[in-house]
């Protein structure tokens, strides 16, 4: 205890120069803990789709390629298969955004036996069925945007070059935000065909369907695959997981990226750790000489020098872990369709890692100061200050 009491009055002696280093530490591993957050919300995510036994069957050639509507019941009808339906993506705009959001054309009678997780009401899922015009929306999502039940929902096309006049009719929950809209997948073919827009009506976009057995998703998308495999569309199935996955792929290998910038992180903050330390300990020379006099020995000068940079990097380190959190936490409550989990969420060892390389940013950085203030002796350190 009285050790560390030494070590607390030491690390806050000179209070400016430990407050910039514990800032340039916090402030630097807030920005590590926003790009692990970001690997430990696609983690969960990830892990969050394998319980649900979902698969998706894309084009062979991706997005740009098509998925004829007539799979769906193909797929469906498959052994092992529980539900089926298509996931067409419409990008239209509203109103005066510029941005679209997430909104999809699907199959309303089996949409929620696919998403059997998420929950409406039977009376608003009914008065969708009925409603050509009809859309559900995520119940987060309509909160923050303040749409009610009625409400009129115009979308502009975009991509597609006609525009959809939707009401919304229900309000589904999730697990977590999807910031989703879904309509009726009929009511975009009529757009498609009324403007003549052959070549792109009949796509179902993806196909998604719910498996029954965890352990028969490898084999059904093999089994589908090969089914459509002599058509002049053949398919590409992969577990929902391994969809989302696919996103971050099309930036390159983000993990790797992410870890490069930690390393940079790391040693730069390393170097600036360590010029304060070595600043310190040249300012303190003659005490180091004089505890020596008095008894300390070699280790115990050592601990007590490794003991104040490992204080002041922890400290920094815990600072940016509660900087970066809550920068993580501002995202998931301000845009919760493109950052749907909160930091609880994805509280995990991650984070204690963040700690750890505080701690280890600190003893590397105290170790050259250390080991030279042990080795001092004390007639030297007496010496300089004459």
């Amino acid at each position: 205890m009285k050790l560390f009491k030494y070590i607390w009055r030491n690390a806050t002696r000179n209070k400016l120069r430990s407050s910039l280093t514990i800032l340039s530490v916090a402030f630097s591993l807030a920005l590590m803990t926003v790009l692990y957050g970001y690997l430990a919300m696609q983690n969960v995510w990830s892990n969050e789709a394998k319980t649900h036994n979902r698969i998706v069957v894309l084009n062979k050639q991706g997005f740009s390629g098509k998925v004829p509507i007539a799979y769906v019941d193909r797929v469906r009808r498959m052994p092992g298969i529980k539900a089926a339906v298509p996931y067409s993506w419409f990008g239209g705009t509203y109103k005066d955004e510029q941005a679209p959001f997430a909104q999809f054309g699907t199959d309303a009678k089996e949409v929620f036996n696919v998403w059997n997780e998420y929950v409406i009401a039977p009376e608003q899922l009914a008065a969708w069925q009925a409603n050509r015009q009809g859309c559900v929306v995520d119940s987060r999502f309509a909160e923050q945007r303040g749409w009610k039940i009625g409400e009129k929902i115009p979308l502009k096309g975009t991509y597609y070059q006609f525009d959809l006049q939707l009401e919304m009719v229900g309000v589904f929950k999730a697990p977590q935000p999807t910031g989703s809209l879904w309509f009726h997948w009929d009511y975009l073919e009529e757009g498609l065909k009324s403007k003549n827009a052959l070549l792109s009506a009949g796509n179902a976009g993806a196909v998604y369907a719910k498996v029954e057995r965890a352990d028969a998703i490898a084999g059904l998308c093999q089994s589908i695959d090969d089914k459509f495999a002599s058509s002049d569309n053949p398919t590409r199935t992969q577990t929902e997981a391994a969809f989302a996955q696919m996103f971050t792929d099309m930036v390159g290998n983000i993990q790797a990226y992410i870890r490069n910038i930690g390393l940079a992180v790391m040693f730069s903050l390393t170097l600036v750790a360590a010029n304060a330390m070595a600043m310190s300990m040249r300012e303190r020379t003659t005490e180091v000489a004089v505890l020596k006099a008095i008894g300390f020995s070699r280790g115990r000068v050592l601990n007590l020098v490794l003991g104040e940079s490992c204080l002041i990097a922890a400290i920094g380190g815990l600072i940016g872990l509660a900087i970066g959190g809550g920068f993580l936490q501002v995202i998931h409550k301000s845009a919760p369709q493109y950052f749907p989990f909160s930091i609880g969420d994805m509280a995990g060892g991650w984070m204690l890692w963040i700690v750890g390389v505080a701690v280890g940013i600190g003893l590397v950085s105290g170790l050259v100061p250390a080991v030279r203030a042990a080795q001092l002796s004390v007639v030297n350190g007496l010496r300089r200050v004459v």
